[in-house]
């Protein structure tokens, strides 16, 4: 029994675990190479495009309702396990009249990933990027020069 026992921890020990995850992608090595990330919290997506654009609606049944970001991210900051994306964007909702004075910095801290099907049936098209995704702060701010105002509900 003693045997068996000591076996089975010895190649525990040895042996490499079966569980051991791969580092993963990159977030803003992946944008560059593939020209976005979408990311989900499963009720929304976060979309990090190529030159800085950035844009964030509901996930789910038709989609009629719901939060839409739009605006600019910059890599503002990078950590042995994450990367640090602030984003300044402007803020309406699907099932509401736009406003125009509702603007936000958002800081994400996303780590690595991987790229697989989207998990929301209705984009079928869509590679998610699936990865830890933290909101760090999402604050109301002024309005930012050069940014634009606020688009028609899509």
């Amino acid at each position: 029994m003693k045997i068996r026992l000591f076996a089975a921890l010895l190649s525990f020990l040895l042996l490499p675990p079966a569980f051991a995850a791969d580092a993963g992608l990159d977030p803003a090595q992946t944008i560059d190479a593939d020209g976005s990330i979408t990311l989900t919290d499963g009720s929304s997506y976060y979309t990090f495009s190529k030159g800085g654009a950035f844009i964030s609606g509901p996930v789910g049944l038709g989609r009629k309702s719901g939060r839409v970001l739009e605006g600019t991210w910059t890599l503002s900051g990078k950590t042995p396990s994450a990367e640090l994306f602030t984003v300044t964007a402007s803020r309406s909702w699907l099932d509401a009249f736009p406003k125009d004075d509702d603007y936000r910095r958002i800081v994400f801290r996303i780590g690595p990933g991987e790229k697989r099907p989207f998990r929301d049936h209705m984009v079928p098209a869509i590679t998610e990027f699936a990865a830890y995704l933290l909101i760090e702060e999402f604050v109301k701010i002024p309005k930012p020069s050069g940014l634009p105002g606020v688009a028609a509900a899509k």
